[in-house]
């Protein structure tokens, strides 16, 4: 085949994909029914729909499936998206959302943690309130000290859901307050006197009762204070 034919058979071919894409692009080819969104916990579905910007009847071709990731991954709660399109007509996202597992103070405000100790968004009404307030200890590094504490506190299980307040000190003092208004002092031997705290516990319900302050910084040993 003569060179300029090739070409111009090339140039035919590329103008047929050009008209072909953009006719299938238009409205009406493959219109959006239905959007089909997993995951959602915290996030509004309205403001997560919002953040996507795709209308129903939206040509599928034009919906940029990275564009719709980036977009629901700027809300406060998600962590990760996959978005998937089904042609002829939906559109599948399955969202990832993060785990609150405390709050600190920052500027005399609340904010939500994840697990990683990164702050996830302000505390506001509607949210999540179980959570223990954690205060690092001055000259800490606050993320890294809300992993230990959220740690330490999944390896005592049984006290995890009693603590209401955490406050480090130098040297990796803690003080724990219960939700009964209990305070725990602890040492930087804190698995061994959690241990001690759960065996006193078990025998005696010594969180249940009517005491102010348990003080654990002793080596093997409980001094409690009653309240008055």
């Amino acid at each position: 085949m003569p060179r300029h034919l090739a070409l111009l058979l090339l140039i035919g071919l590329f103008m047929a994909a050009i008209f072909g894409w953009h006719e299938v692009s238009q409205p009406g080819w493959f219109p959006l029914q239905e959007m089909r969104v997993s995951g959602l916990i915290h996030t509004p579905v309205a403001q997560a729909t919002e953040a996507v910007g795709v209308e129903k009847g939206s040509n599928l071709l034009g919906v940029n499936p990275r564009t719709v990731q980036v977009r629901l991954e700027s809300l406060p709660w998600v962590r990760s998206v996959h978005v998937k399109r089904q042609f002829p007509s939906i559109l599948y996202i399955r969202v990832v959302e993060k785990v609150a597992v405390g709050m600190v103070r920052e500027e005399d405000r609340l904010f939500l943690v994840d697990e990683y100790g990164v702050s996830i968004k302000p505390l506001e009404k509607g949210d999540p309130l179980m959570l223990p307030i954690i205060v690092s200890a001055p000259g800490e590094e606050k993320a890294a000290q809300v992993v230990w504490l959220i740690n330490l506190l999944a390896k005592h299980a049984w006290l995890q859901q009693r603590i209401s307040e955490a406050v480090g000190a130098p040297g990796g003092r803690w003080t724990l307050y219960t939700k009964q208004g209990v305070k725990l002092l602890l040492s930087n031997r804190t698995d061994q006197e959690l241990d001690l705290l759960k065996r006193l516990q078990d025998q005696y319900a010594i969180l249940d009762r009517k005491i102010r302050q348990v003080e654990l910084r002793v080596p093997g040993r409980a001094m409690v204070r009653f309240a008055l």
